[in-house]
């Protein structure tokens, strides 16, 4: 009997084997074996699936493989990792596979049968006679070969193959082992030559289903356990396709339709015919027919290289709680890309000392969404030097602005104190130039524009995603009359020192550059950028309920009556803007300060006076969960130095409960 020996070895392993051919073959011939060859091959399965394949293949094919060193454990963990997949292999080779047409032969066959109207016992035979049967390798253990260790033999490709364990965990030698292996193997195969011929057994078989009616869809014939399987996949099969559905709709359709429902508006505004031909070219934007659309068409907003070529408009009954056009289109039907719409505290209209602008940001880059081209993180200059002016047309002038502005702000408390940049009207000279510092310190770019108290300004807002609930925010201001619209924008440069929201601070390190007013840094000689003749130094400005722009309140009153009151963007008073006041008592200015628990629910509410501290309410708790404690560690924003309205929310920390800490 001729034997074959594979030896195998890890990576990291010294395989020595091959070197002691001579005392194999002598050890295996006093047992009436014949050592035709060693082989060396790495411990995995395809290595030594390559090697028992080129074994079989040979003329000079042995009786019986051992595979020595191949087994790492008492059980039979290392057999079923290193040669499941050898086994397999060995079913495959002896077994034809099921005909193509099984299942619609089989299918049609009994179909027929059960139309006939067939005796049931007819109908069973004849699902019997398509039973296939199919070989399934049997592998047999070898027994102990010392310390517990255990080898197995297995038919492949005619060919008895032993894999036996490691030499240095039996306690023999690999002489002694390799002669055991062989003549258990060939023992094994003899006694159970009856119960399985060849080393294989023969089981029922039932192919696996094709086409798809089988494979999906649930028959009669299905076991209750295949129908549930089937079901499965069919619901989810449902929610994928409504899943592609809705994403299709929504990224495809709705892009398309805005696409063609704005793309029919700006033919109109700018006089151009359905086959592109610019019959009106030169003379304008359309108003009469814009106004025949929609009476509440109030501007034209363009900004070149990108898609930004939109009609604005303005629902005089929009207030905080609703706005029309977030959610309309100039047609009045309802769409989730919305319009370009005046913020409702602009009650002036497009008359507001600053118009400001709200648009969604989509993905497909519509509305507003192509803001983001003027930078994320950091400015992209790039850009801005490309575009660095906003054409904004109303019924009674067209207007080129110049940018001064693109910032990014927060509007969730948690991220720092807010920064109302939506005002419409000012309350003097004072307040809009403070408000205009405020714009472009926190600038990304130092646009080389300059800005004086007569300016006009527009401001553009949509949401960006650089913090949760962010806004990228463009300010520009008008072109004034004689000057220019050409920027220098060689000077244009990054701002180093943009000033954030606290958030920032916190996520990415450094110190938020500290923000006084435009009379304090103009009088240090810190603003280059502006070009008037300061001649509102003794103005005193009002710091309003939501007003986050002006200078810090003096005692006196203010010197006019006709600002903007709060957030809200109402003129007030009857009295003429730029009058004096004449009080006899100090005004005392008051911020609302809420203090919130983890679940939102307030804890404390205070009115405190400007530039001064809120009362620190008592510490707040947080229950316990199944894991965790919470501890107060703090307030997430400092009211030591109240100068605008705060909701602070608490800190906690967990600490994981000492039940569960080993």
């Amino acid at each position: 009997m001729y034997i074959e020996i594979i030896s195998v070895s890890k990576k990291r392993e010294t395989d020595t084997l091959p070197d002691r051919q001579e005392e194999l073959r002598e050890t295996l011939s006093k047992y009436g074996f014949t050592l035709n060859d060693i082989k060396k091959t790495v411990l995995r399965p395809t290595a030594v699936n390559s090697t028992l394949n080129k074994i079989a293949k040979s003329e000079n094919k042995p009786d019986v493989v051992i595979i020595t060193n191949a087994l790492r454990t008492k059980d039979s963990k290392s057999f079923k990792k290193y040669f499941v997949e050898t086994v397999v292999a060995a079913e495959h080779d002896v077994n034809e596979p099921a005909p193509k047409d099984y299942w619609k032969k089989r299918n049609k066959a009994i179909k027929q049968a059960k139309i006939q109207k067939r005796p049931p016992e007819e109908i069973e035979e004849l699902e019997k006679s398509f039973l296939l049967t199919r070989k399934k390798s049997k592998v047999f253990t070898l027994g102990d070969f010392g310390n517990g260790y255990t080898g197995y033999c297995f038919m492949y490709k005619g060919v008895k193959v032993a894999a036996v364990p490691k030499e240095s965990l039996t306690g023999h030698g690999v002489s002694e082992i390799t002669a055991l292996a062989a003549t258990r193997a060939t023992e094994v195969f003899e006694n159970s030559a009856n119960d399985y011929p060849d080393g294989f057994s023969e089981v029922k078989y039932e192919p696996e289903k094709t086409g798809f009616a089988n494979r999906y869809i649930p028959l009669r014939s299905d076991s209750k356990k295949e129908v549930i399987r089937k079901c499965v996949v069919i619901a989810a099969f449902m929610v994928f396709l409504a899943a592609l559905g809705l994403l299709f709709y929504n990224m495809i359709y709705l892009s398309l339709r805005n696409a063609q429902i704005n793309g029919e508006i700006q033919r109109i505004a700018h006089g151009i015919d359905e086959n592109g031909d610019p019959s009106k070219k030169g003379k304008g934007i359309d108003w009469d027919a814009l106004k025949k659309i929609n009476e509440e068409i109030v501007g034209w907003l363009k900004v070149d290289e990108t898609q930004i070529d939109y009609p604005v408009l303005w629902h005089k009954e929009d207030d905080m709680n609703s706005q029309y056009y977030l959610n309309h289109n100039y047609k009045n039907e309802y769409d989730s890309y919305g319009s370009v719409f005046l913020d409702y505290r602009c009650k002036n209209g497009t008359d507001c000392k600053n118009v400001v602008l709200h648009a969604h940001h989509m993905n497909d880059g519509s509305m507003f969404g192509n803001l983001m081209n003027y930078g994320g993180t950091s400015g992209n200059l790039d850009f801005y030097k490309k575009v660095p002016t906003i054409d904004f047309h109303t019924p009674k002038a067209n207007g080129t602005y110049k940018i001064i502005s693109v910032f990014k702000t927060n509007t969730l408390s948690s991220h720092g104190e807010f920064f109302n940049y939506m005002i419409g009207d000012f309350q003097n000279e004072k307040d809009f130039m403070n408000y205009v510092y405020n714009v472009r310190v926190r600038s990304l770019i130092n646009c080389p524009v300059t800005v004086n108290e007569d300016d006009e300004l527009i401001t553009l807002s949509t949401c960006s995603y650089e913090f949760t609930n962010f806004r990228t925010v463009v300010v520009a201001r008008r072109v004034r009359i004689g000057e220019s619209a050409k920027v220098d924008v060689k000077k244009a440069t990054l701002n180093s020192n943009a000033v954030w929201p606290q958030v920032y601070y916190s996520s990415n390190g450094g110190t938020r550059p500290k923000v006084t007013d435009f009379s304090t840094e103009y009088l240090a000689k810190n603003i280059k950028w502006y070009d008037g003749k300061f001649r509102f130094k003794d103005q005193k400005v009002q710091v309003t309920d939501g007003h986050g722009t002006t200078a810090p309140p003096t005692t006196k009153a203010p010197t006019t009556a006709g600002g903007t009151a709060g957030s809200t963007g109402n003129t007030g008073g009857s009295t003429a803007a730029g009058s004096t006041a004449k009080p006899s008592t100090k005004a005392v200015v008051y911020c609302t300060v809420e203090f919130i628990n983890y679940d939102g629910s307030t804890i404390s509410k205070q009115k405190v006076e400007y530039g001064k501290a809120a009362k620190k309410p008592k510490d707040p708790v947080k229950p316990s969960d199944t894991y965790y404690d919470y501890i107060f560690t703090g307030w997430q924003l400092d009211f030591s130095k109240v100068t605008a309205n705060m909701t602070i929310a608490p800190n906690f920390e967990p600490q994981l409960k000492s039940e569960y800490l080993n």
